[in-house]
């Protein structure tokens, strides 16, 4: 995970933050209100105020501004572990407009939050806090029901004020700063100049909608109806035992003994429903651990104790944990050992088959760990954990052909990871593409939201000798796209 953002970075940031969001044809409104934000009622006039595609394309410049504060977790195997889950969901809603992208925030604060477009977000102290998977699906299915039922289309009038650059922005900085610390107090008045107010939070009816069908999705998917209301107790239990240091889920999502009720009620309707959390959930949670202790060490330690005195939760997923410890503590033999009884249980486990291809990688088997990788993609397809590792084993060995191979069918995935085209970069670099390197640069800059370093790719690109004029016309349309969205957020 990455070290908590600095307010004189932020401070420095922001001012550029917005210039990479997709600029749509009309403006908004905004009325800044970082701690409470209302929308209009159900019904309001305002519920045609954004299209499906403008919504879509307002949450990805969201995204964009947040993974250019360096609070995205990319971890492959987490990204694809909160994917899983949340699609699982997905497929049993009545979603029938939106292709849903979930993601981690690196904060150990407990929150989630539903971005326009079939964004949603959630907080790495949020899955750590849950008690078991079903805990964890209820967020994601209430954050869900606000997306299907389009309530972010019902918070924005239409005005002359602000395009979707800035308004893009602020959401992200109330994002990275909702619980009112300085942080977000320097995002809202460095992007608003302290002129503007914004209110984009759920009405109570909204929520209510968001609870019933929720918990319905809870139901269907195969998960306890219950834990929407235990998860709403535990949470409103350490409110009053902690006072305004109480979970940000509570700031962000109010819960009152009538709505816990109403939650229970529901759940009471439909059939009962105990399912075991998956031992993937276990498996995560253990990797978020691992990934917010750098002393290697004290990781170690830590699972040595953990595995003597018989104090985990789930054995499988603390082995895994110890495995993660000695690799990183290069006790190699050791490490080998216990992840081959893991693959023994669950052969097909992703998690494992990386761990095993990276221990051989560290002990310098490189043929193994490439034949490792090889057949686990054979037998997985397209799985984007493997792949990125396959891919950057085959940079270290110089096997740029066959990385760059992977890379061009990998690109045609829907929604790319951007370390994809930074990987990319380098493969073309090293195959003397120079022209493609740049573009693949350019890609990389614009989807984590440095849109000036991406136009500077594909001046460089346009300045190479003997372009086509097929790649010139590519190159020059895409420059003209970085160029206006530069110019439209310069006039705010």
């Amino acid at each position: 995970m990455k070290p908590t953002i600095t307010l004189s970075f932020l401070r420095q940031r922001l001012a550029s933050i917005s210039i990479c969001l997709i600029i749509l044809p009309f403006s908004y409104p905004v009325s800044l209100k970082a701690e409470e934000l209302k929308l209009p009622d159900i019904g309001d006039s305002a519920a045609t105020a954004l299209t499906l595609t403008e919504e879509k394309k307002m949450g990805a410049a969201v995204i964009r501004n947040i993974r250019h504060a360096g609070k995205l977790v990319d971890d492959p195997l987490l990204v694809e572990y909160i994917n899983n889950l949340g699609n699982k969901l997905v497929s049993v809603s009545n979603n029938k407009d939106y292709r849903f992208n979930f993601f981690i925030i690196d904060d150990k604060s407990i929150n989630a939050f539903a971005l326009p477009g079939g964004y949603i977000g959630v907080h790495y102290g949020l899955i750590t806090a849950s008690r078991n998977e079903s805990e964890l699906a209820s967020v994601l299915a209430h954050e869900i029901a606000h997306v299907t039922q389009r309530h972010h289309a019902r918070a924005y009038d239409l005005g002359t004020k602000y395009q979707v650059p800035v308004l893009a922005a602020l959401i992200a900085a109330i994002v990275l700063g909702s619980n009112g610390n300085e942080l977000g107090q320097a995002a809202l008045a460095s992007i608003a100049g302290g002129s503007a107010q914004m209110q984009i939070d759920f009405t109570r009816a909204n929520e209510k909608e968001a609870d019933r069908l929720g918990i319905a999705i809870l139901n269907k998917a195969g998960f306890d109806a219950h834990s929407m209301a235990s998860f709403f107790e535990q949470m409103y239990k350490e409110s009053r035992l902690y006072g305004s240091q109480g979970p940000e889920f509570l700031r962000t999502h109010p819960v009152s003994q009538n709505r816990m009720a109403e939650a229970k009620l529901r759940a009471n309707q439909m059939p009962l429903k105990q399912p075991p959390s998956s031992e993937a959930y276990y498996l995560m949670k253990q990797r978020i651990e691992a990934l917010n202790q750098p002393d290697d060490k004290a990781l170690l330690e830590h699972y040595t104790l953990q595995l003597k005195n018989k104090t985990y939760t789930n054995r499988e997923a603390a082995l895994y944990g110890y495995t993660i410890a000695l690799l990183r503590n290069k006790r190699l033999s050791q490490a080998r050992k216990i992840i081959q009884q893991l693959r023994k249980q669950a052969p097909s486990r992703i998690a494992y088959l990386i761990t095993e291809a990276q221990i051989a990688e560290q002990a310098r088997q490189d043929t193994k760990a490439l034949q490792l990788y090889k057949r686990a993609l054979s037998d997985y397809p397209g799985n984007n954990p493997l792949t990125l590792s396959y891919i950057e084993a085959l940079l270290k060995q110089q096997k740029y052909d066959r990385a760059k191979s992977i890379l061009d069918t990998h690109l045609r995935q829907p929604s790319p990871a951007p370390k994809l085209y930074k990987l990319l970069s380098r493969v073309e670099s090293k195959l003397g593409n120079q022209v493609a390197t740049y573009e693949a640069l350019s890609h990389y800059y614009y989807q984590i939201g440095q849109t000036h370093q991406a136009l500077k790719q594909i001046d460089l690109a346009l300045k190479t000798p003997s372009l086509d004029f097929y790649t010139e016309s590519r190159l020059s349309a895409r420059k003209k796209e970085l160029q206006t969205e530069i110019a439209t957020l310069a006039k705010k």
